[in-house]
Parts: C-alpha cells; sequence; structure tokens
C-alpha cells in the first residue's frame, strides 16, 4: 500500500484541531508546532489563529474549502485574433486602448499579448534616410557587383581603396550617456550630468585613409563647408602628393577613391578632376553611410575620444585629432576596410535595407 502524503499545512490543522477539542491552550498548541515544524513550513500567527477559531466553532474540515471560481473566458481564441488584428493595424497602440475595443480586463490583454501572441514592445530604431524599394534595389545591386569584384580579386581590391568623409569638431563635446556609467550599488543612486549640447566653435575634419593608415587629414576652419573646387584641389594638390609618397608599392593610377554622394563628391567639376587624376570611384549607394567606413567605423571612436575635451583655439582642435589618428595602430585602420565585404555580403542577405549591428 502506497503511503499517503499529507501536505504540512493540513498536518498542522489535524493537530490544531485535535488539541482544540482537547481543551489545550493556543499559546500551548503554537508552542508545539514549532518544536515539529521547522520555521519555512509553519503556519503564521494569523493564519494560526484563524482556524483555532473556526475549530472551536464547530468546523470540521481541515481541508480550504473548494472555490466555486468563475472560469476564464476573457483569454479565447477569437479575443486573441482580435488582438493581433488590433496590433497590426496599429502597432502604436496601447494596452488600455486594446482592453476598451475588446471589452477584457487589461491583465488579460498582457496575458494575450505576452503568452499567447509573443509580441514585445520595442523602441523604433534610427536610420540615415526611409528607403523606398528602389533605394533597397540599388543598394542590393550594388553590393552585389562589389562582392563579386573582391571574390575575383581578393585583398588586392580592398588594399587598392581608399576612402574619406567629412566631419565636424567641436571646441566642446558633451560626454556620450554610455562614458558617463559609473558602477554604484543599489542604494547609492545614479550619478547625475548637467545636459549640454556642442559647442558653437567649431572646424571641418576631412580625413583620407586607408587599410594601413591615414593618407592626409585637411581642416577648413572659419566654419565654412567644402564645395567642388575646395574638394577637387584638395585631391589634386595634397591627396596625392600625400598618396605618392606613403604608397610607394602601389601604383597611384590603380586607387579606387571611395566617398559617398555628397553634392562635393558628385560634382561635375569633381568628376573632371578625378578623370584627370585617373582614379576610379567606388561604387556607392545613395543615402547609404552604413556601407561608409568613415562612418560606419572611424568617427565614431573618435567622437568617443573627443568627448568632454575642451579646447581654446583651432590649433588645439587640430592637434588632438592628428594625435588621435596617429595613435591608432595598423590593425585598426585595415580591421575597419576589411569590414567591407562583410557589409556588402549583409546588405545583400537583407535585401537592401539598413545594416544594424554587424
Amino acid at each position: 500500500m502506497s503511503e499517503v502524503r499529507v501536505h504540512p499545512s493540513v498536518a498542522q490543522r489535524i493537530i490544531i484541531k485535535f488539541l482544540v477539542n482537547e481543551n489545550v491552550s493556543a499559546n500551548e498548541i503554537y508552542a508545539r508546532l514549532m518544536v515539529q515544524f521547522p520555521d519555512d513550513l509553519l503556519l503564521k500567527r494569523s493564519q494560526f489563529y484563524k482556524w483555532v477559531k473556526a475549530f472551536k466553532e464547530g468546523r470540521e474540515r481541515v481541508e480550504n474549502r473548494p472555490h466555486n471560481r468563475r472560469p476564464r473566458t476573457s483569454v479565447k481564441q477569437d479575443n486573441i485574433d482580435r488582438v493581433e488584428q488590433l496590433i497590426l493595424e496599429d502597432r502604436r497602440t496601447t494596452i488600455k486602448e486594446m482592453a476598451e475595443e475588446v471589452g477584457i480586463s487589461v491583465g488579460s490583454i498582457e496575458t494575450i499579448i505576452h503568452k499567447h501572441l509573443r509580441y514585445r514592445k520595442v523602441s523604433a530604431r534610427w536610420v540615415p534616410h526611409l528607403l523606398n524599394f528602389d533605394q533597397k534595389f540599388t543598394r542590393e545591386e550594388i553590393c552585389e557587383r562589389l562582392l563579386a569584384r573582391y571574390d575575383a580579386e581578393g585583398d588586392d581590391f580592398i588594399k587598392k581603396i581608399f576612402t574619406t568623409d567629412e566631419t565636424w569638431v567641436h571646441y566642446y563635446t558633451p560626454l556620450s550617456k554610455r562614458a558617463t556609467m559609473e558602477w554604484r550599488k543599489k542604494n547609492e543612486g545614479a550619478p547625475v550630468k548637467a545636459k549640454r549640447v556642442p559647442s558653437a566653435g567649431k572646424i571641418l575634419c576631412t580625413v583620407f585613409w586607408d587599410m594601413r593608415g591615414v593618407l592626409y587629414v585637411d581642416f577648413l576652419r572659419t566654419q565654412k563647408t567644402i564645395n567642388a573646387v575646395y574638394y577637387s584641389n584638395l585631391l589634386e594638390n595634397h591627396v596625392r602628393p600625400a598618396y605618392r609618397s606613403k604608397r610607394r608599392d602601389i601604383p597611384i593610377r590603380s586607387a579606387i577613391l571611395l566617398h559617398d554622394n555628397a553634392r562635393p563628391h558628385t560634382a561635375e567639376h569633381t568628376r573632371t578632376c578625378l578623370a584627370k587624376l585617373r582614379w576610379e570611384t567606388l561604387e556607392h549607394p545613395p543615402y547609404s553611410p552604413d556601407l561608409s567606413p568613415c562612418d560606419f567605423y572611424l568617427f565614431g571612436p573618435l567622437k568617443e575620444a573627443l568627448g568632454g575635451e575642451q579646447f581654446q583655439n583651432d590649433d588645439d582642435v587640430e592637434n588632438f585629432v592628428r594625435e588621435w589618428l596617429d595613435s591608432q595602430s595598423h590593425s585598426f585602420y585595415e580591421r575597419g576596410m576589411r569590414m567591407l565585404p562583410h557589409r556588402w555580403r549583409k546588405c545583400v542577405d537583407i535585401r537592401g535595407d539598413y545594416l544594424e549591428k554587424v
């Protein structure tokens, strides 16, 4: 015959009922229970006295009375389907709005969303541009062609590429939220920081680099922006000599320039200059900073390094940026350029959409 296991709470009620019928005092009964049962199984005093009172009043059952609860009918298939329909119609709808629309409780809506539909609410991801179908198709096509060329030429293709872009460098760049994070104990609270914005003083920095390192850095002062004439002069009179002196083992006419589709880069004057230099321009789809090594790789760490730094003049800014660029190892620049084929492939895999993390 198998042993019948009695729940500890039921066992205590049996003892309480027996001793109450023996006219033993409540305090003595509880003292006996404390000896027989460990603290984690012992009835709470409030529960104990409720059972003592119930047995004194003539209660016979030691088990809890069965509850006559109304069966849950809100979480059923037609409500589940209706909630999903509301979500698909408006991804930003709230739980309260759905509860009012369906006519069931907020708790039932939460059960349907999380346990049955497996939805979770996430924040929107910032992207440089809302791409339409044609723009995604163009990105995918160009990346396919670049991948085909990489597969055919291998590392020689990547070694010939040098890239460039511009970024503003301010006299003061606030620390990022991530940079201000500190280790704190639970009761210490979070550190506080006044909200700051970048200073008005700034200069435009243009960096030319390849997998071996920096080729040339230009700083445009007095808060001007680059036009086609300035950019063409930069290429012909500064970048070309720098390339000749720093990359003697690579024929300069085999160099491939990767820049974005900003107006100074695509203007007729610039195209004429590039034809004169006999430099190939690598295909680069519009609205694609996620495929530009300056944007997805170089400028982020540079801005992190600038966080919290304060400069008094343009010379201080230039010196800091030059020193930071020079301090980066060859492997740092090589890693950034070698990410290109992987990002091209990822872009093809997601049918031309923007890359998140690669």
